[in-house]
C-alpha cells in the first residue's frame, strides 16, 4: 500500500464511481479498478459494496477513507511546505458556498485574503443539493470549509459559527390581496399554492417545520433551483413563497410580508470537519473569516 493506492481509493469513495474518479485522475477505468482491488488485497478487506446498482463504501472503507483523507492532507502539507521554504504561503484552499445567499460578502473576503496571499489558489465549490450536498463534501474531503445554512446546529462531523442571519418574510404579488398588510399569520395562507427550493436547502426546512408548527398547510407548486430567483416566480402569479428577507428585498413587483408566528432566521454558518486539521491556506483563510465575520470574543 503506498499513496497512489489511497489517492485512488479516496477519488473512488467521494464520487462513489470508478467511471467519473477515473474521468478525474486521468486513468484507465481498468487501472483504477485494478488499484483498488490491489488495496483490498493488501488490506483483506472489501471497501466497497459492489452489490447494488451504485456502488457504496462498506464500513471498512468508511473507516479508511477518513484516515486516507487524514494521510493525504499531510503530504500536501508537506509539498506545500516543501516547495518554497521561508517565502510565502501557497497552495490550493476548496470552499463551498451557497451562491444566491449575498449575506455574507464572498468576493470582498475573498479578495482581501488574495491581496494578502497572493499565491493561494481559491477553488469555489456550490451546492449541488444544497446545505446537505455541502455537508457530504465536507464529510467527504470534497471541500475544506463551507459557508452553509444550518438548522439549530451543526451536525456532529462539523464545527463551526454562525457568521449572518436574515429574517423570513411572506411574498406575495403586489395584487394579492393580503399585499397591503404589515404582517400576516400562516393561517391566512393555509392551503395557499407555494414556490421554494428543493428538500435538503436549510431553508426549505425552516418553512416546512413553520407550518408544521402551526398546523396549516400548503402546496408546493414550483422548486426553483436558487433561492434568489423564487421571488420572480411570485410576481408572475406562480405561488406565493416564505423566503428569507435578503432574497426579496430588491425584487419588483412584489409585496414583502412580516409572519405573525415566530420562524427561525435563516442562518449562514461557517463549518469545517471535526477529524481533519485544515491545511495551511485553508487554515489561513479560516482565521481571516473568523476575524472578520465573527463578533470579537468568539
Amino acid at each position: 500500500m503506498d499513496i497512489r493506492h489511497l489517492t485512488v481509493f479516496v477519488a473512488v469513495a467521494q464520487d462513489l464511481s470508478f467511471t467519473r474518479a477515473a474521468e478525474r485522475l486521468l486513468l484507465a477505468q481498468s487501472a483504477v479498478s485494478t488499484t483498488v482491488r490491489e488495496l483490498e488485497r493488501d488490506l483483506g478487506v472489501e471497501l466497497f459494496d459492489r452489490s447494488h446498482r451504485q456502488i457504496r463504501l462498506t464500513h471498512s472503507g468508511d473507516e479508511l477513507l477518513a484516515r486516507s483523507l487524514e494521510i493525504i492532507d499531510r503530504m500536501r502539507q508537506i509539498r506545500e511546505v516543501m516547495a518554497s521554504p521561508g517565502s510565502g504561503l501557497r497552495g490550493t484552499v476548496t470552499m463551498g458556498l451557497m451562491t444566491a445567499v449575498t449575506v455574507v460578502d464572498v468576493p470582498g473576503l475573498l479578495g482581501r485574503f488574495h491581496a494578502a496571499n497572493p499565491e493561494v489558489t481559491v477553488q469555489l465549490r456550490a451546492a449541488g443539493l444544497g446545505s446537505a450536498g455541502l455537508v457530504t463534501q465536507l464529510d467527504h474531503g470534497q471541500i475544506d470549509l463551507a459557508l452553509l445554512a444550518a438548522v439549530d446546529r451543526l451536525p456532529a462531523t462539523l464545527r463551526g459559527e454562525v457568521v449572518a442571519s436574515s429574517p423570513f418574510v411572506l411574498v406575495v404579488p403586489e395584487s394579492h390581496h393580503l399585499a397591503g398588510q404589515g404582517s400576516v399569520s400562516l393561517a391566512e395562507i393555509d392551503g395557499e399554492g407555494f414556490i421554494d427550493v428543493p428538500l435538503g436547502y436549510g431553508s426549505r426546512r425552516i418553512t416546512d417545520d413553520a407550518f408544521a408548527r402551526s398546523g396549516t398547510t400548503r402546496r408546493v407548486l414550483m422548486e426553483v433551483a436558487e433561492i434568489g430567483t423564487a421571488a420572480e416566480y411570485v410576481l408572475h402569479g406562480l405561488g406565493l413563497a416564505l423566503l428569507p428577507e435578503f432574497a426579496a428585498r430588491n425584487a419588483p413587483g412584489v409585496a414583502l410580508l412580516h409572519p405573525v408566528e415566530h420562524i427561525p432566521p435563516f442562518e449562514v454558518w461557517f463549518a469545517v470537519p471535526c477529524r481533519r486539521p485544515p491545511r495551511r491556506a485553508a487554515a489561513a483563510l479560516i482565521e481571516l473569516m473568523r476575524k472578520e465575520l465573527l463578533p470579537e470574543g468568539s
